[in-house]
């Protein structure tokens, strides 16, 4: 169990049309202000109001299998620019971007997020990714999953020695005798690896949390052992409870063996959350979403989850199981291959239809989806967390505004009623908001 001081980490994934994705139909979803800044930024706004961690912004390269026109792009925002928009309009929330290691040069990254985190006051995280899909967009071919990792850990300690570059107590400002900075605090980066080779510094000294939040969401064995090594943050897609405590185990496990301090990583399931006063309106939110389903472009997209020819099944039927690999012989590196476990668990333990499978596909794309009253969907966020299956959840309602005013005004009142969440913000960065220390720099270590 947990002590009566621990409290839930929250991270909201801004989809601003709604999760679901076919949540834009709906008539109030705000879909003609996308790609302007008023329809994000009353989103963080609000979840700044509710006192969230940090709203996650995703970075998607890939087209879904129903094809394009069907639906908007509605986390297709470019991270960088969109968090900067909300910095400058936001005070206390912190915002997470993500970014791929095999299509930015570590410079740029490491000069961006930098930027970023000054502008902000210290609270930008970096959701790092290696990209399984996307490469056409760049002109060449995606390397494979093992050399990407490999590539990524080589960045990700090109970044962190760009950040570390100035010791904290470099920069006097001393005008008298015109000394910024002490030229024997500053340690020019002389990097060379097998991936980059990289001489100089940043034009900018330690940032205010000291480097920016390292996040990460591999669920391979490749991306697991990244995670450990890496990450203080780590989105997950977990549906089974048992499952969930084995990887928050094995991660706590893997990090303290390499000297890590298991409670420096928090680790996220993403969850779908339709919370209502009774579980009779959380049905009637559900029957209005299945409305919007497209079904054969959802249909495209569900076969591609189950790595499986549904062509001419009873929609109204479960799948036949024998039509489905098993999860230990499925492809992991299909798009989506690291959640075939829970679709097939859809398919197969839950038994639910292919409409249903569809249905919920396109409202949770694979995590935790919880339906009912509030009363019943906070008992089964608070067992998730006193039984250290996560230390919180990225929670991403299926619509907007309505499933988000259901989260901020239905779901966080009753979790804080129990003492679960915050009422205020503790400090002023990103770090403060998870309870991770700011960190040394490398050479102090």
């Amino acid at each position: 169990m947990r002590g009566s001081d621990e409290v839930m980490n929250l991270v909201l994934f801004l989809a601003p049309t709604g999760r679901a994705g076919s949540a834009w139909r709906s008539p109030s979803s705000g879909v003609e202000e996308l790609w302007g800044l008023d329809l994000p930024l009353r989103i963080t706004q609000q979840a700044e109001r509710a006192k969230f961690d940090a709203v996650f912004v995703a970075n998607v390269l890939f087209t879904s299998e129903g094809g394009i026109g069907k639906e908007p792009f509605s986390t297709g925002y470019e991270p960088f620019t969109l968090m900067a928009a909300l910095a400058a309009r936001t005070e206390r929330i912190g915002l997470i971007g993500t970014a791929s290691t095999t299509f930015v040069h570590p410079f740029n990254m490491a000069r961006s997020l930098g930027s970023l985190d000054w502008l902000s006051g210290g609270r930008i995280g970096w959701n790092v990714v290696t990209s399984s899909a996307g490469a056409e967009h760049f002109g060449f071919e995606l390397p494979p999953k093992e050399e990407r990792y490999a590539r990524a850990q080589e960045y990700l300690e090109l970044t962190t020695a760009l950040w570390d570059a100035f010791d904290d107590d470099a920069v006097v400002n001393d005008r008298e005798n015109a000394v910024w900075a002490r030229s024997d605090r500053i340690h020019p980066v002389d990097f060379k690896g097998e991936y980059f080779q990289v001489r100089g510094q940043l034009f900018m000294h330690r940032t205010p949390q000291g480097r920016p939040v390292i996040v990460q969401a591999g669920q391979s064995a490749a991306g697991m052992d990244f995670a450990a090594r890496n990450a203080e943050v780590i989105f997950t897609a977990q549906t089974d409870l048992d499952r969930a405590r084995e990887f928050y185990r094995e991660i706590k496990e893997r990090a303290a063996t390499i000297g890590r301090d298991p409670a420096s990583v928090r680790i996220l399931p993403g969850v779908l959350p339709i919370a209502e006063p009774t579980a009779a309106a959380a049905r009637e939110v559900e029957r209005e979403l299945d409305g919007y389903v497209d079904w054969e472009a959802g249909l495209k997209d569900a076969a591609v989850a189950l790595q499986a020819d549904l062509t001419g099944l009873d929609p109204d039927q479960p799948i036949p199981p024998g039509l489905l690999a098993a999860p230990e012989a499925a492809s992991v590196d299909a798009l989506g291959g690291s959640r075939y476990h829970n679709y097939y668990d859809m398919a197969v333990r839950q038994k639910l239809t292919l409409r249903q499978v569809v249905a919920r596909l396109d409202r949770a794309l694979g995590h935790l989806y919880l339906a009912g009253s509030v009363g019943e969907v906070a008992d089964h966020l608070q067992e998730w967390f006193e039984s250290r299956a996560c230390d919180g959840f990225a929670i991403t309602p299926a619509t907007v505004p309505e499933g988000m005013d259901s989260v901020c005004e239905v779901l966080l009142p009753e979790l804080r009623r129990r003492n679960l969440v915050r009422t205020e913000y503790n400090g002023a960065t990103l770090r403060d908001h998870l309870g991770l220390a700011r960190p040394a720099p490398l050479r102090e270590r």
